[in-house]
């Protein structure tokens, strides 16, 4: 008999429903880390010039490096690239979005302008293109300045502002 009662229990007990419950103690995290701040450490100048009849450009790299075309001539005076001092979390990726258009430089005792374009920076601009080694980078930042005749740009301080966005990815 005890043979025909085993199978049973083994058929019956994969038959019969079976009520169970499990309970598990889980954990999240979450890491706060430091805010993206960015200091502007050195501004954007194109240095002394004349425009001379026709005008031209004056531009200036990431790194310094100032040169110019048209009828423009160079001058003394100081030509540095625009310096930012960016920091935050180390290690962290940024992106930098250069300005969407041109900036207006606009002379100090008129209302003529010269035009700032076509932008660049080292690190490049773009999502995830710079690092924040051990918590900091600096980022360098050159462009190009439109120039009219000296007519239209004539002899003084011109100056003007622009936007640069640095964002966590």
């Amino acid at each position: 008999m005890l043979r025909f009662i085993l199978p049973l229990l083994v058929v019956f007990s994969f038959c019969s429903k079976a009520y169970s419950q499990a309970s598990v103690t889980a954990q999240a995290f979450a890491e706060v880390i430091s805010a993206l701040t960015a200091t502007e450490t050195s501004q954007l100048n194109f240095g002394r010039f004349s425009p001379e009849v026709q005008g031209g450009q004056v531009i200036v790299t990431p790194d310094g490096i100032r040169s110019a075309s048209g009828s423009v001539i160079l001058s003394g005076g100081v030509a540095k690239s625009g310096i930012f001092y960016i920091t935050g979390a180390p290690d962290a990726m940024f992106s930098i979005q250069l300005p969407t258009g041109p900036a207006v430089l606009t002379h100090q005792n008129s209302n003529k302008t010269m035009v700032v374009s076509n932008w660049v920076s080292y690190p490049q601009a773009g999502t995830g293109t710079g690092i924040l080694t051990n918590g900091q980078q600096f980022v360098y930042l050159g462009a190009t300045l439109n120039v009219g005749s000296l007519i239209d740009n004539p002899a003084g301080l011109y100056s003007g502002a622009f936007t640069l966005t640095f964002a966590y990815n």
